[in-house]
């Protein structure tokens, strides 16, 4: 093998193989590291629990922990493909870690995102707004 694989064979999908399997997934996230860079070039490893959430600007594509910003070399769709699912996209420029939202409020201007430490804030399109509110929701409930 040249990664690992967990193989869960159960007659039926009951709640114990579903909290098997959310733990385990969380697992993953806590130890699974991306590689990202500075202005200056200097490559730094994170965590994926780090991260609040990856916007795009201009042509770069811009990575937010809660005292800095990085880049990444990969496209927006790519993040969204290799990212696990606590990792939501919430405009076409954004995508966001769920596990890292401290409030979202909605107000006339636009529906804002506050994150756990930090000053940091992030716009949710219309169009994103009711599938983030639902997949919060959903994860209150787990």
């Amino acid at each position: 093998l040249q990664e690992k694989e967990i193989i869960i064979r159960t007659p039926k999908l009951d709640q114990q193989i579903k909290d098997l399997s959310q733990l385990l997934e969380k697992q993953v996230q806590q130890t699974q590291h991306f590689k990202f860079f500075d202005q200056d070039g200097t490559e730094y490893y994170l965590k994926l629990t780090e991260i609040l959430f990856f916007e795009t600007d201009e042509r770069k594509i811009l990575v937010h922990t809660a005292r800095q910003t990085y880049l990444t070399d990969k496209k927006l769709y790519q993040l969204a493909e290799l990212l696990p699912p606590n990792f939501m996209q919430v405009a076409k420029s954004a995508i966001l870690n769920l596990d890292q939202i401290f409030s979202l409020k909605h107000t006339l201007t636009g529906n804002v995102i506050q994150f756990y430490n930090s000053q940091k804030q992030l716009y949710v399109s219309r169009s994103y707004y009711k599938s983030l509110k639902h997949r919060l929701n959903e994860r209150r409930l787990h």
